[in-house]
């Protein structure tokens, strides 16, 4: 199993099936990686947990249900946040062809029907009807920002996973860090970057 007892538990991920679909995304990953650089190809086996429980971590700060991944690649963390909550509808959006490819049979293969993908760059994407935003390794906070304040609304939260605080200020949003559980697990500097508007 992809996870040991301590960690299902520390992460509420109790779910057989949800700890097989978990593990059978893991190993759809290293077969599709050889060909579409999906992560590093240099990605260990502990790479790859360690990916799937920064991911699994987010769900304590998920407030929303309906959650746009922007920029999501392989899907991290939105098809981790598909499979451990069935009744939010997961929006994957990326720009790159390849990569929706491995998402479309990803989807499929493990029965995904909370997940909606759109192959696009989110700058050209309507973002005004989005509650939650999360992103994993897309761009610095400032950019991100920069790319989307035209499409969201006043009331969308940024979540980004981060390793460390860096006492971000963007100019006319809130930015608040908070301590992953992933950190904890995984005995590394990680965290989330919550930003919001000041005009919410």
């Amino acid at each position: 199993m992809l996870l040991d007892p301590k960690d299902q538990e520390a992460l509420d991920v109790k779910d057989i099936d949800v700890q097989q679909k978990l593990s059978e995304y893991v190993s759809l990953i290293k077969k599709w990686n050889k060909t579409r650089n999906l992560v590093s190809r240099q990605s260990t086996d502990q790479d790859l947990k360690e990916h799937i429980v920064d991911c699994l971590a987010i769900n304590r700060e998920i407030s929303s249900n309906k959650i746009l991944d922007v920029g999501t690649g392989a899907g991290l963390p939105g098809v981790v946040i598909a499979l451990t909550n069935p009744e939010i509808k997961i929006t994957l959006l990326d720009s790159n062809q390849k990569k929706m490819a491995f998402l479309t049979h990803v989807k499929s293969k493990l029965n995904l029907k909370n997940v909606e993908l759109r192959h696009t760059r989110i700058e050209d994407y309507d973002a005004s009807n989005e509650k939650l935003i999360v992103c994993r390794a897309f761009s610095s906070p400032k950019e991100l920002v920069k790319k989307i304040k035209k499409n969201i609304n006043e009331q969308t939260i940024l979540l980004m996973m981060v390793s460390e605080d860096q006492g971000t200020f963007i100019e006319g949003f809130s930015t608040k860090y908070i301590e992953s559980l992933a950190g904890k697990i995984l005995k590394k500097r990680r965290g989330f970057l919550r930003i919001s508007s000041l005009k919410s």
